[in-house]
C-alpha cells in the first residue's frame, strides 16, 4: 500500500498527520530524543495547527500497513517513532500542496551529509548520553572514549567547521546533532578526569534533558 492511497483514504486528516510528523521530527533534538518524534511532540504540533484530533489510529496504520514509521521506544508513559521513509512522506505532502519537485541539492551538501552519517552519530549520542549519567567509567568505556577522541571526533569537528561555514541552513539538523555530540563528549571526559563540568559550561537545555533522562508523559 502506498502513501498516496493513505491520503486518498483519509483525506485532510491523513495529510495533517503526515505534515505534523515531519514538523515534530524537525524540532526533535538530541541527546534526549529516543527516536525521530514522540506522541507528545506530535500532539503539540497538531494543537499549534489548530487540530484537536487523536492521531493514534492513523499512526498505527502508518506503522503496520504502510511501513513508513516504526516504534523506536515505548514505555508506560512514552511512545517514540523513527521515520523509515521520509522521502515518500515529503513527496505526498508536495503533491497535496501542489508544490513542485525541489531543485537538485548541491552535491557538496550531499557529500557532507553522507560523511556525517557514516560516523553513526545516533550511536555516538546514545553512548555519550549513557556515559554522562554515570559517576565513573569502566576500563572498556575509557578505551572507547579514547578511540572516539582520536578517530571519530576529528572527523566530526572537520564536518562541523565546513558545515557551519558553508551550509548552515542546508545542514542545520546535522550541525545541531554534531554540537550535541561535542558538548556531551566534553561533559563525559571532564567528569572522568575529575575536573567536574567542562570549562565551557554545559547548556541549560542539555543539563535539564540529562537530569530528566528524556522522560515525558504520553
Amino acid at each position: 500500500m502506498t502513501l498516496a492511497e493513505f491520503v486518498a483514504r483519509y483525506g485532510e486528516k491523513g495529510y495533517i498527520v503526515l505534515k505534523a510528523i515531519i514538523e515534530a521530527a524537525r524540532r526533535t533534538r538530541p541527546p534526549h530524543a529516543l527516536g525521530d518524534f514522540s506522541y507528545r511532540d506530535l500532539k503539540r504540533v497538531l494543537k499549534e495547527m489548530g487540530v484537536d484530533y487523536n492521531p493514534s489510529p492513523l499512526l498505527v496504520r502508518l506503522e503496520r500497513e504502510y511501513g513508513v514509521i516504526e516504534t523506536s521506544y515505548r514505555s508506560s508513559n512514552q511512545h517514540w517513532w523513527n521515520i523509515i521513509d521520509r522521502y515518500s512522506i515529503e513527496e505526498v505532502l508536495r503533491e497535496w500542496e501542489g508544490r513542485p519537485e525541489p531543485d537538485p541539492e548541491d552535491p557538496r551538501v550531499r557529500m557532507l551529509r553522507i560523511q556525517f552519517y557514516s560516523l553513526d552519530p545516533q550511536s555516538l549520542l546514545d553512548t555519550l548520553t549513557r556515559l554522562s549519567r554515570r559517576s565513573r567509567m569502566s576500563a572498556v568505556e575509557r578505551d572507547r572514549m579514547r578511540r572516539f577522541a582520536f578517530h571519530e571526533l576529528p572527523l566530526l569537528v572537520e564536518f562541523l567547521e565546513r558545515a557551519k561555514a558553508d551550509y548552515p541552513d542546508e545542514l542545520a539538523d546535522e550541525i545541531a546533532m554534531a554540537e550535541s555530540i561535542l558538548e556531551l563528549a566534553e561533559l563525559v571526559t571532564s567528569r572522568a578526569s575529575g575536573r567536574g563540568k567542562p570549562r565551557r559550561m554545559v547548556s541549560p537545555e542539555l543539563e535539564d534533558a540529562l537530569r530528566r533522562g528524556g522522560s515525558e508523559p504520553l
